[in-house]
């Protein structure tokens, strides 16, 4: 008798096609999510490294024109004297407005002998007037001929600064009375698209910061069209509420404590201190305020608008806890 072999039947473990559980799809959605987080946060602080880099190469090749300008003139670019810009209350351009015309051309002071010529006289010409009682305190301005040159002293020159596109452009929000009819000047702005301060010296001696008056080396008045807008840039962020040129209770003081060496000098008397540079460049950085009360030493909870007398951080050095970008140029 042949006994007949029958093929033993395959079990099917149960498990086998068991989809996964809703537990484990939690953890793995969980996974995914703490791992996208942590790209995203890399890849914003990629582009913010990105950003800053930029910001800090317009502001070196600025201030590599200024140096070269210095040079070959005797003097730091700024079409209108600082002296008589500074003494405007509310000056109808910026300190950067004014260099940028001495770097890149475009305008023709009053002392130049050719001022009421026919040539810059035409209707794409407009007059900008400081002070009436002297030739250097107004100019005449084509906004086309920007980057065409400056002329300095009679003499015409190829321009020292060409800047990329997205570094010269119009900031919105200035304070003060518009340079042109037309509106404003074109500013240096940061990557961020925020207008970067230029502050220049106007004498070696004296008090580092004050009002006309007391004759002081710097004066902030020319970086007011910024630092007090209400909507500046392409943040349009409130410096009035939020920067501590505002905020603070001697806002000489608190420029002079950004501006001077650390290594010289006695912390609460900023005044008496000495410049870093014959002119500074500063840029708002990612928050877009220009040393905001909640950056540095300062927080949303906590904010610190005086950086002169707090006994904690009344020191110069505090200065690099923000994230302000700082150049600075010249003796």
């Amino acid at each position: 008798m042949i006994a007949s072999h029958s093929k033993p039947s395959r079990l099917v473990s149960p498990d086998r096609h068991r989809g996964f559980s809703m537990t484990e799809l939690l953890v793995v959605i969980a996974i995914i999510a703490v791992l996208a987080g942590i790209l995203l946060v890399a890849m914003r602080g990629v582009r913010e490294t990105g950003l800053r880099t930029q910001t800090q190469s317009t502001m070196q090749e600025f201030s590599k024109a200024c140096d070269t300008f210095q040079i070959e003139h005797g003097f730091y670019p700024g079409i209108v004297p600082e002296t008589i810009l500074a003494g405007s209350t509310t000056p109808p351009l910026s300190g950067t407005e004014n260099a940028l015309l001495n770097l890149m051309g475009g305008a023709i002071r009053g002392d130049d002998p050719r001022y009421n010529d026919a040539e810059f006289s035409g209707p794409d010409w407009q007059e900008i007037v400081i002070d009436n009682t002297t030739l250097m305190g107004k100019i005449r301005v084509n906004v086309n001929l920007i980057g065409e040159g400056p002329v300095v002293n009679g003499r015409p020159f190829a321009p020292y600064f060409t800047p990329g596109a997205a570094a010269l452009g119009v900031a919105k929000g200035q304070v003060g009375p518009g340079a042109l009819q037309s509106g404003r000047l074109p500013d240096l702005l940061d990557a961020w698209g925020q207008p970067i301060i230029y502050v220049r010296s106007m004498r070696s001696t004296g008090l580092l910061v004050g009002d006309a008056s007391a004759n002081p080396q710097f004066n902030r008045a020319t970086m007011t069209p910024y630092t007090e807008s209400t909507v500046l840039g392409a943040f349009g962020k409130d410096q009035m509420e939020l920067s501590i040129f505002n905020k603070a209770t001697d806002a000489d003081e608190t420029f002079a404590q950004i501006i001077r060496h650390p290594g010289f000098g006695k912390p609460g008397e900023p005044l008496n201190g000495t410049a870093r540079g014959a002119y500074v460049l500063i840029s708002a950085g990612p928050d877009g305020i220009y040393f905001s009360i909640t950056d540095g030493p300062g927080s949303p909870s906590d904010p610190v608008d005086d950086i002169v007398n707090d006994p904690d951080f009344g020191n110069p050095r505090v200065v690099e806890e923000y994230d302000d970008v700082r150049i600075f140029g010249g003796g």
